[in-house]
């Protein structure tokens, strides 16, 4: 097949967790784009989490809040924001439970509980940390995204009683979940981009590692899961690659014939 873009996730894939992009990864998306390959990255981060990893790969094409805002080349192409009424039930829902919750608007994210010990582990390992939310930040702003901070088994309620949002764990043993509006995730942001650029979901590859990389992947014509993945991603992959650790994105282009 003649590939002609390659999505790329950022945390796990080409972003080693609590490390920086390998100077292999940077080199592997050079040569992508010398052979006049595209590079994508698509990634649950908001814009603000996301300047430096631009700035290392130099990729200007992205997808957003787990596919719920589009740039090319700098320029927005699709935005999805979260309505008003579904911001309120997940806002009253999560003040009876007294779980906190991170708000991420247009150009900052703010946290009704800074001191919620759920909270001060999501971002203990970031250099960003998110502002007191003021009562009503939700309906002042656009906002494209939420984390829930609060236990697995307590996430089902949420799921049942708002079904127009979708809560993804971070990870098996994390206690923050994305969310977003269940008819929103990867594959849509990712779809946008391609009517954009004339491409068929056929003729592009996607590399991810989390739950929020299923939509994405099983869109794609080459799906690869990262060695380190969620085991369900390896399942609906087309194929499995290393870990970001070793590097997992070059070898994955290499295997595929791209660089």
């Amino acid at each position: 097949m003649n590939y002609k873009i390659v999505i790329l996730d950022i945390d796990g894939t080409i972003l080693p967790h609590g490390k920086t992009v390998s100077s292999a990864t940077k080199e592997a998306i050079q040569m992508l784009k010398d052979k006049g390959i595209k590079v994508v990255i698509a990634t649950g981060r908001a814009p603000y989490f996301s300047e430096s990893i631009v700035q290392e790969t130099g990729v200007n094409s992205m997808v957003f809040f787990n596919g719920a805002y589009v740039t090319h080349e700098g320029k927005e192409i699709y935005q999805n924001t979260i309505e008003k009424n579904v911001l309120e039930k997940v806002h009253f829902l999560s003040s009876d439970y007294q779980h906190p919750l991170t708000f991420l608007g247009d150009q900052s994210f703010k946290a009704t509980d800074l001191n919620h010990p759920y909270v001060l582990e999501a971002f203990q390992h970031e250099p960003w940390k998110p502002d007191l939310a003021p009562p009503k930040f939700w309906m002042d702003q656009n906002i494209y995204q939420l984390f829930l901070h609060c236990e697995l088994e307590e996430e089902s309620t949420y799921q049942s009683k708002i079904p127009e949002l979708d809560f993804r764990r971070w990870s098996s043993g994390a206690r923050t979940c994305d969310v977003n509006l269940s008819c929103s995730n990867k594959a849509v942001g990712v779809t946008k981009l391609l009517e954009q650029l004339g491409i068929a979901p056929d003729e592009a590859v996607a590399f991810g590692d989390g739950l929020n990389d299923l939509e994405m992947l099983s869109l794609v014509g080459m799906g690869v899961a990262m060695g380190s993945g969620r085991e369900e991603l390896k399942k609906i992959a087309d194929m499995i690659t290393i870990s970001a650790e070793e590097d997992g994105v070059r070898y994955g282009l290499e295997h595929l014939g791209l660089i």
